[in-house]
């Protein structure tokens, strides 16, 4: 595993394609490293779209993120998506535009990967719920806890920055 940095800048000189870079990390997060179970929605097509349309842009080579594939939390407003919270209601609207976060992530270079868990409304201290349990990637054998532990366990496990 490397580091973003070192990804970024790899991807800038050239020694890494970013649809590559992309592909990795979506296929560690497919086959279910560890049973980490991070993420709500893995956005794999998207995702690669974003990579193949990064690869083709002429500031490559200046973008500090260029590459990186990255997870973001599941309150995070993304283009397409919705933020679901956690919350077992009424499924909620997509976005229509990413928030400020992501589109300052997009503009450096990042490829958004997936939406990583987080507890029912975001008020609990563990990342469980009726559909997953999200596992710390080190030590199976306990959850990942917090609010952000999907992002936490997605970081931990090498699964986007």
């Amino acid at each position: 595993m490397i580091t973003a940095t070192q990804l970024a800048g790899a991807v800038r000189v050239g020694a890494v394609e970013p649809v590559r870079a992309a592909a990795i990390v979506l296929r560690r997060i497919a086959v279910g490293v560890n049973g980490v179970d991070a993420f709500r929605k893995v956005r794999a097509e998207a995702a690669l779209d974003e990579a193949w349309a990064l690869r083709d842009r002429a500031d490559l080579a200046q973008l500090p993120l260029a590459g990186v594939p990255i997870a973001v939390k599941d309150v995070t407003a993304v283009a397409g998506e919705y933020a679901w919270e956690g919350y077992a209601g009424e499924m909620p609207q997509p976005f229509r535009s990413d928030s400020d976060i992501v589109a300052r992530l997009r503009a450096a270079g990042a490829v958004i990967v997936g939406l990583t868990r987080t507890p029912q409304l975001c008020l609990w201290p563990t990342t469980d719920s009726v559909d997953a349990i999200v596992r710390n990637p080190w030590a199976t054998a306990f959850t990942a806890g917090g609010s952000s532990g999907g992002s936490a366990a997605a970081v931990a496990a090498g699964l986007g920055g």
